[in-house]
This record gives C-alpha cells, sequence and structure tokens, in this order.
C-alpha cells in the first residue's frame, strides 16, 4: 500500500488477522486492535478467547453469549475511533495524488474537504466563500496523523453542524442545536476545547507515565541480560575451577593408586627374594637327602654284612647332621613372611564425605528494580519438625516439640508488616508465640527453640524480650496473650531501626530499637502452633 511521505506505515494501520486496513477497529483490554469481522472469527476459531498477538484475556468465555455468540462481547468492547480516523486518512492519501477539478497532478490536500488539488485549484480553493474557512497544506509533507488531527468535528446527530460542547452527563460531544434542544436540562456543558485541552493534559500525562515504566522494564531487561551474561562468566570460570580442583584430585589420586601399587610390588619382590632363597637351600638338602637315601636302600637290598656294617658306619654322622639341618630348616618355614594389604575404611569414608561437599552451589533470588514484596514465603532454612506446602505459604509441625522455627525468604522492607496466621493451635489457645528478626538466612544455624533467646544476630520477642543475645527490658507484661485459631501475629521494623510487633492488626509498641539490617522475619511454632500461613504485607497507617 502506497502512503504519502512522513505518513504512518502499513504496520500500525493494518489488522494483524487479515493485513488489511482496519475496519471497525476494536480495542482488547491488552490494548492490541482487531477489525470487528476479523475479532469475530478469531473467537470463533479459539474459544479461550486470547488476544492472537500477546495471548492476554479478550473475555471470560462464560460471557458469551448462547443467542449471538460472540457478537455482544466484541460490541461491549471499545471502538478505537482514533484508529479509524488515521485508516481514514491513511486511505486518502494512499489514493492517487490527482486534483479533483482538473485531473493533473496534485500537489496539495484541503484538510476540511480531504479533496487533493494541483497547486492552481489549491490557490483558488480557498477564495470560494464557502471554503473560505478552509485550510489546505502542502500534500507531499502530510502524514496520515495530521490529516485525521486536522478533520473538523461534526455533531452525530446534526451532521452539518460543528461539535462545540462537551456534555458530561451524558459523556458526548454536541452542537449548539442539541445543547438546546436534548441537553437543556443538563448541566455544567462545557466547551469541547476546553475538556479537549484537559484530555490532551491527561494522556500526555499517560504517556509520560507509561513511558516512564516501560523505560524501566527495559532497564530491568537489560539488568536481567547483564546478570544472565555475569552468570555466564561466573559458570564458566567456576566450570574451570572445578576442572583444576578435580584435576588436582585426580592426579593426587593417581599418585595414591601407584604408590600403594608401588609398595606391594617392593613387598612382593622382599618376599619373593626371601622365599626363592630359601626354595635353593631346600632343594640342596632334598638332593643331599635323595643321595643318602638310595645309598642305603641300595646297600640293604644287595650288600654284605661287612659292607652293610662300613657303609653304616660311614653315613651315621653324616645322615645324622642332615636330618638335624632340615629340622632347622622347617622351623625357619614358620617364619617366612607373607604379603597383606589394610586400606582405611573410615578414611575412604571421610575423603568420599569431603569431595560430596567439596563445592556448594546456590541459587539465590535477583531483585531487579523495585522488586515487589507480596511474594514472600518461608524459607527452606527451617526447623526439622517443619513441613513446608502450598508453594511455601504454609508451614506445619509434623512431630515433636522442638525444631519449629520458620524464617522469611525475603529481607524486610521498613515499615512493611510481615504477618503470619495460625491456622491450627494446640490445646485451643496459647499466651505466647516466639518471633523477632535474624540477620541472615542460609548461614544461620536454627537453635532447636528461640524461648529462652538467641545467641545470634537476632532480636527475638518472647514472654521478654533478647536483643542480640542480651536482655532487654520490655512492655509484654501479658506476653501476648490469647493465641488462638485464626491469630495474626507479625513483626515490622520501621526505617528508624525499631522492631514492632502486631497482634491481629493492634500494634503493640516499640519492642527493640537498633535493629540490626538487613534482617529477616522469624516465627518459632514450637508445639504449640501446629500450621500457619504467610499472610500478604502491608502498610499499616
Amino acid at each position: 500500500m502506497a502512503t504519502a511521505a512522513g505518513a504512518t506505515t502499513d504496520s500500525d494501520t493494518e489488522c494483524s488477522v487479515c493485513h488489511e486496513l482496519f475496519k471497525k477497529p476494536k480495542l482488547l483490554p491488552c490494548a492490541h486492535v482487531l477489525c470487528r469481522h476479523c475479532l469475530l472469527s478469531w473467537l470463533a476459531s479459539n474459544p479461550e478467547a486470547l488476544c492472537p498477538l500477546c495471548r492476554g484475556a479478550i473475555a471470560d468465555p462464560k460471557d458469551k453469549s448462547k443467542t449471538k455468540g460472540w457478537e455482544e462481547v466484541v460490541d461491549a468492547l471499545p471502538d478505537d475511533v482514533a484508529m479509524a480516523a488515521l485508516v481514514e486518512s491513511t486511505r486518502v492519501l494512499s489514493q492517487d495524488h490527482v486534483c479533483v477539478v482538473c485531473q493533473s497532478a496534485a500537489v496539495s490536500i484541503c484538510l476540511t474537504c480531504n479533496d487533493m488539488m494541483c497547486k492552481p485549484c489549491g490557490q483558488t480553493h480557498t477564495k470560494y466563500s464557502m471554503a473560505r474557512d478552509h485550510k489546505v497544506e502542502d500534500l507531499s509533507s502530510m502524514t496520515a496523523e495530521e490529516l485525521a488531527a486536522s478533520q473538523p468535528d461534526h455533531c452525530s446527530v446534526h451532521t452539518s453542524n460543528p461539535c462545540e460542547l462537551f456534555c458530561p452527563t451524558h459523556g458526548a460531544a454536541i452542537c449548539h442545536m442539541c445543547a438546546s434542544a436534548k441537553h437543556r436540562a443538563c448541566p455544567d456543558l462545557t466547551e469541547l476545547a476546553e475538556v479537549a485541552d484537559k484530555s490532551r493534559e491527561v494522556l500526555s500525562q499517560m504517556v509520560t507515565s507509561l513511558l516512564t515504566e516501560e523505560q524501566q522494564l527495559e532497564e530491568a531487561v537489560a539488568a536481567l541480560e547483564r546478570h544472565l551474561e555475569a552468570t555466564e562468566k561466573v559458570v564458566q570460570e567456576a566450570v574451570a575451577e572445578i576442572d583444576r580442583t578435580c584435576d588436582k584430585l585426580e592426579n593426587s589420586v593417581k599418585e595414591c593408586r601407584r604408590r600403594l601399587k608401588k609398595m606391594m610390588l617392593d613387598a612382593k619382590a622382599k618376599v619373593k627374594d626371601t622365599v626363592l632363597a630359601l626354595k635353593v637351600t631346600l632343594l640342596d638338602h632334598r638332593g643331599r637327602l635323595t643321595s643318602h637315601r638310595r645309598v642305603a636302600d641300595r646297600t640293604t637290598r644287595g650288600a654284605t654284612n661287612k659292607v652293610m656294617c662300613d657303609v653304616t658306619r660311614a653315613l651315621r654322622n653324616r645322615v645324622k647332621d642332615i636330618l638335624v639341618t632340615c629340622g632347622q630348616l622347617s622351623v625357619n618355614w614358620k617364619s617366612v613372611s607373607t604379603v597383606t594389604l589394610t586400606i582405611d575404611a573410615a578414611a575412604v569414608a571421610r575423603i568420599e564425605k569431603e569431595l560430596s561437599a567439596l563445592g556448594q552451589v546456590k541459587v539465590k533470588p535477583v531483585s531487579i528494580g523495585t522488586r515487589q514484596q507480596q511474594d514472600w514465603r518461608f524459607h527452606t532454612n527451617h526447623g526439622k519438625n517443619i513441613v513446608l506446602s502450598n508453594d511455601g505459604l504454609t508451614a506445619e509441625i509434623v512431630k515433636g516439640v522442638q525444631d519449629g522455627i520458620v524464617v522469611a525468604d525475603l529481607p524486610m522492607v521498613p515499615d512493611v508488616l510481615y504477618e503470619i496466621q495460625l491456622d491450627e493451635v494446640d490445646d485451643f489457645w496459647q499466651s505466647y508465640l516466639p518471633c523477632g528478626v535474624v540477620t541472615d538466612t542460609d548461614q544461620l544455624c536454627l537453635p532447636d527453640t528461640a524461648y529462652n533467646g538467641w545467641d545470634w544476630e537476632a532480636v527475638v520477642i518472647s514472654k521478654a524480650v533478647y536483643n542480640r543475645g542480651h536482655k532487654e527490658k520490655n512492655n509484654l507484661n501479658d506476653a501476648t496473650l490469647n493465641l488462638w485459631k485464626g491469630t495474626r501475629v507479625g513483626v515490622m521494623v520501621t526505617t528508624k531501626a525499631e522492631l514492632h510487633l502486631w497482634v491481629n492488626g493492634s500494634d503493640r509498641g516499640v519492642i527493640a530499637t537498633t535493629v540490626p539490617t538487613p534482617c529477616f522475619a522469624f516465627f518459632d511454632l514450637y508445639y504449640m502452633y501446629t500450621k500457619a500461613s504467610v499472610l500478604p504485607p502491608t502498610h499499616p497507617d
């Protein structure tokens, strides 16, 4: 589609569904614009009633009329009259630039008639009495916005009369004839120009506010992108450090393996040398025994008495000495060493445990811009007898009488009240609930109970107040009293670093001063309160 120089682009005035100029444009709740018939077609094929551009809700499917389908729902949406005027101006400017008088090339346009004219015809146009008040502008520099803004406001009833008044009662722009005929009883009729100026001021402020918020969101997105880049860098460095550490540990394990194997091989070689030397000795003596046995056996079987006596006399002492030596060798055999290996299982288990805890990766929420605090929850660091549910909004006691401390997962904002509601109370009601603030959550080692004070950067409110381990004077003579089912208990830190206790919306006054910041709210359910829920933070008056 051709447009005049500087005119609105096609995408501004084209429907995203039919890709043509808008026809009866409807303004959706998400501020996107669609043609009326396109919107009806879209809803007919997409009954979930979501915007095709942003998936935002167009309407509640339950509002669909049983008799007219989506027509009543669509007709209830406001008409985008500004877009309709812009589309009409775009359509005018997209026409062939031909003079309506002489059919030559047009160079100007009358903002009242929307007629294009050549230079001579444009010069004579305003000389006619009926067009004396018309304004003729150069066509080459005219934009659709300028043409739409320059159109005269005509009365919807008396179309030939200009709208000069505005009726606040009916919210309509009217002419003087309507004012005297149908709006005579309407009070506070105002000049339309005056109302338009105020509307223009409101819209200008609206644009400024939206632009500011848009810029803040862009900055937040940019901050997120920078955070992702920083996270990527941190992860790369961490992975490199992991590789270096594991390589070092792997080298240590390899060296340990090599050293242990060498020790075993050295021990084996030592035993082998000892055994082989003893073996040689035993084989030598076995040979001597065999030789003397053969001589004695041979002599016994085939010798005369004289020869037998002579041989016996020759062998007796020799064999005796050999047998004595063999007896000694058999004793030495019992003392031959062997190789054993003992692996310290406890040392291996200790090393495995240390390796499993070598690195800890934590992912913490990132605060971008002015993050709202309405989504605080109970921290995952809590007492052993606590079980969280409902996405961290509910805490329950599962067993035991201690280890029931729960901590907020977000730091407290000054002058904001952080409350919990006691959903289930043991023995109908109790008279106190230890609570307060602590300065850490991740590294904090939770005690069994906060009732007797907390030796930490903490302020504990119970029947007494312990400010970082030291007991302080307080105005809680009656503690909190009557904490039955449904009771709300909360804490608030002011900008003056003063801690307040609140019970059922009532401020119990300043409990402690010089409270450390940043800090996190905590509550000790102990055994008396078996279930509690997070309440949204509030700004007490």
